[in-house]
C-alpha cells in the first residue's frame, strides 16, 4: 500500500526548495549560502517528529531523507555545523532509523558513518548523540549482512553506557540487547546465550516482562536456544514473544509479524510442515499489505511457503504461489530469528 506524505512534511519540502530557489535580483543579492543553510536545517529541524519503524511513514522519510543528504553538503560547504541545534541531530537519528527499518542500510551506513565522525569531533565521543550514531551505524552494518564490523560499535556503545548510567538503565539494556542480537547472528551460540539471557533477566527486573526492549531481548534469547538446537524450548518462547508483541504494538505491526514469521521458522524446523505452511499463508498478505510486496519480509515469507508446500509434497500449489518469482533465499541466521532493537526512542 502507497502511503502519502506527511502534509506537514510535503510544507516544509517547499519551503526549503525555495530557500534555495535563485533570487529574480541575482544570487549575489541574497543573504548568503550559510544564512539559507540555517534557515533550511531549522525548517527541516522543526517538522513533527514522524515514527520511522511505522511503514505508513516512510514515504514521508524518504523525501526528508533527500531533502537532508542535499542540506548536508551545503551546509559542510558554507562552513555551518551539522552536529546543532539539537533538534536537527534528533531529525537525523530518526533518519538514519528509517534507513534501517526501510531496508536502505546501505545509504544509512553512508550517512551514519558520516555524523560519527562530525559528532565525535564536535562533540564528543561519549556524547548521548554521538552514541546514538554509533549505534545507529553498527545497526546499518548488521542490516547489510556485516556483523563482524557491528559487532565492536555495539560493545563500545554497552560499554559506555554501562559506565554513565549503570548496568540496568534503560539505554544500556537498549544496548546489551542491540550486542546480543549481533553475537546471535555471529553464531557464537554460548557467549549469546550467556548474555541475552542476562538482558532478560535485567530487563524483567527493571522495565517489566512487557517493555519493548524485555521483549526484544527475548527474542534474542529464543535465538540463542534456537542456535544451541533446542528447538522446542525455542518455540514455546517465540510463542510467549508473540503474545507479548501483539498486545505491546498491535496485530499488523512489523514487530508482531516478525515474531510470527520465528514462529513459522521454527515450525518447519522441527518439521510441523502444516503448521509452518498455515503460519507463512496467513502472513504473507499482512507483510504485504504492512509493508509492500518488496519488503524483505513478505518476500521471505513467499519463500518460506513455497518450501512449506514442498515439503509436503504439495508440488503445484508450491510452483502456483512461487509464480515465476525469483527465489529469494531466508537463511536461518546463525543463532535462529534474532531481534536488533529498532524501534526510535528519544532517550
Amino acid at each position: 500500500m502507497t502511503h502519502p506524505v506527511d502534509p506537514a512534511v510535503a510544507r516544509a519540502h517547499a519551503h526549503v526548495l525555495d530557500l534555495f530557489r535563485p533570487s529574480p535580483a541575482g544570487p549575489d543579492e541574497r543573504s548568503g549560502l550559510a544564512e539559507v543553510c540555517r534557515a533550511a536545517r531549522d525548517r527541516l529541524a522543526a517538522i513533527p517528529a514522524l515514527d520511522p519503524l511505522d511503514p505508513r511513514t516512510w514515504n514521508s522519510y524518504a523525501v526528508i531523507t533527500a531533502d537532508v543528504q542535499t542540506l548536508l553538503g551545503y551546509l559542510r560547504e558554507a562552513g555551518v555545523p551539522i552536529s546543532e541545534p539539537e533538534s536537527f541531530r534528533s531529525l537525523l537519528i530518526r533518519v538514519l532509523y528509517y534507513l534501517y527499518e526501510s531496508e536502505k542500510a546501505k545509504t544509512g551506513v553512508l550517512l551514519a558513518e558520516l555524523l560519527h565522525r562530525d559528532w565525535q569531533a564536535r562533540l564528543g565521543e561519549t556524547h548521548a548523540d554521538t552514541l546514538h550514531a554509533t549505534a545507529r551505524l553498527a545497526a546499518c552494518l548488521y542490516a547489510q549482512g556485516e556483523p563482524k564490523r557491528a559487532r565492536p560499535l555495539f560493545e563500545w556503545v554497552h560499554q559506555q553506557q554501562a559506565g554513565q548510567f549503570g548496568g540496568d538503565d534503560p539505554a544500556t539494556l537498549l544496548a546489551a540487547c542491540n550486542l546480543g542480537a549481533c553475537v546471535t547472528e555471529l553464531g557464537d551460540h554460548r557467549v549469546a546465550f550467556l548474555l541475552n539471557e542476562d538482558t532478560v533477566r535485567r530487563c524483567e527486573r527493571r522495565l517489566g516482562k512487557d517493555h519493548e526492549t524485555t521483549i526484544l531481548a527475548t527474542q534474542n534469547l529464543a535465538g540463542s536456544l534456537f542456535g544451541l538446537g533446542r528447538h522446542r524450548d525455542a518455540l514455546s518462547l517465540y510463542r510467549d514473544i508473540h503474545q507479548r508483541q501483539r498486545r505491546a504494538s498491535g496485530e499488523d505491526s512489523l514487530l508482531t509479524l516478525n515474531a510470527e514469521a520465528s514462529i513459522a521458522i521454527t515450525l518447519h524446523k522441527l518439521g510441523d510442515y502444516e503448521a509452518a505452511c498455515a503460519a507463512n499463508a496467513d502472513l504473507l498478505p499482512r507483510f504485504e499489505r504492512v509493508a509492500g510486496k518488496d519488503h524483505s519480509g513478505t518476500k521471505h515469507t513467499h519463500a518460506r511457503l513455497v518450501r512449506n508446500l514442498r515439503a509436503l509434497g504439495r508440488y503445484e500449489e508450491a510452483d502456483e504461489v512461487h509464480g515465476g518469482i525469483p527465489k529469494y533465499g531466508s537463511p536461518t541466521p546463525h543463532g535462529g530469528p534474532g531481534a536488533l532493537a529498532p524501534r526510535f526512542r528519544g532517550d
